[in-house]
């Protein structure tokens, strides 16, 4: 077969067929493995241009995720973010004290949501293309969306969204509608975005290890579905592959989310409960993977190990295509040993050399 380009590596994928390899995904902050593949020191002053520049040599596809400086700084609503490293960044503080002020915050919300109106979408594009260039041939998502439920409740905190619930219901139904059509408005101001790259992705974390935040019917009773349903085919309509992004296990949800229009679900996470080869076997012909490495033999195992994990994925869930392999986790971090990053990528780009299907 003769060798593909990163993109259309991907999409063969993402369509359940084969491709000449299984492509390669992860998020990367680990800072000696950057400066190792770039061949210089990785710094927050060099970050933009080395980061694209060393992830381009070994992953097919990526998201654009740059450190910054440590630090707190409050946004234009009042809430307080702390950095506590390179990388990761929490909320600590919110603009409200108790439930009137955070009934007076949603009503506030629901507000400027409503009177909300996409602004400068050449603007963002042409950030976009800036992006791809520095990435090279590595595919970078042309658009990404958050799902209402998950947007509201990490911002105000599980907790507080709970109680939120139970004594206002009316007022969340309209605030996740508010949250979803101001996306929709955005998505439809992103009509130019396949110029960027083939896929996009959708952001909801609904489970926890073992077990769904939600149960199956809140989330329908609540428009989950159908909000992805509409998130999905506005991107399908663009001529976009769409990736749907949950931590934890969501296993029991993958017919609805095939159902919902994803072409593939990520990142596959094996120690939350998910069982790739299963999924695989129950779905395959229906619906894409991406991820599925365990994080904990990418973290404690050997580089033999973690070989033969990566060539059993590759020999059975890569059959036929629908595989993006990945770690678990969605994030190569600074403690996994470098030696078992590079086998996992070395068992594909070894595979590459060898048919998927031995003639």
């Amino acid at each position: 077969m003769p060798e593909m380009t990163k993109a259309e590596r991907l999409v063969c994928a993402l369509s359940r067929e084969e491709p000449d390899r299984v492509p390669i995904y992860d998020l990367v902050d680990h800072r000696a493995l950057i400066s190792r593949l770039a061949g210089q020191e990785l710094t927050l002053e060099n970050a933009l241009e080395v980061i694209p520049r060393a992830l381009d040599q070994v992953l097919d596809t990526t998201r654009v995720w740059m450190p910054a400086q440590p630090g707190r700084r409050v946004d234009e609503r009042g809430f307080t973010h702390e950095r506590v490293d390179w990388w990761n960044e929490w909320q600590v503080q919110t603009p409200f004290q108790d439930m009137d002020g955070l009934v007076k915050f949603v009503k506030s919300e629901i507000e400027r949501l409503e009177a909300w109106q996409p602004k400068n979408a050449a603007q963002e594009l042409a950030a976009l293309q800036e992006w791809q260039r520095r990435f090279g041939e590595t595919v970078i998502p042309a658009s990404g969306a958050g799902e209402a439920l998950q947007d509201a409740y990490i911002l105000v905190g599980m907790d507080r969204f709970i109680f939120l619930e139970l004594d206002h219901p009316e007022l969340v139904s309209r605030w996740l509608e508010a949250q979803h059509q101001a996306t929709m408005r955005r998505l439809q101001s992103e009509s130019g975005v396949q110029a960027i790259s083939p896929i996009a992705w959708v952001f909801a974390d609904i489970a926890f290890k073992d077990h769904l935040m939600f149960s199956k019917t809140y989330l329908r009773s609540h428009g989950f579905f159908r909000r992805l349903a509409e998130i999905m085919g506005l991107y399908h309509s663009y001529g976009l592959k769409v990736i749907f992004h949950s931590d934890g296990d969501i296993t029991p949800l993958v017919p609805e989310l095939i159902e919902a229009g994803a072409d593939a679900i990520a990142p596959v996470d094996t120690p939350a409960g998910m069982d790739i080869f299963q999924l695989k076997a129950d779905f395959g012909r229906r619906v894409s993977f991406v991820g599925g490495m365990n994080l904990g033999v990418l973290s404690a195992g050997s580089p033999d190990e973690v070989r033969s994990l990566a060539q059993r994925i590759i020999q059975t869930v890569g059959r036929g295509g629908s595989l993006v392999l990945g770690s678990s986790s969605e994030e190569l971090y600074e403690s996994l040993p470098e030696e078992n990053i590079l086998a996992m990528w070395e068992t594909v780009w070894d595979d590459s050399r060898h048919p998927i299907h031995p003639a």
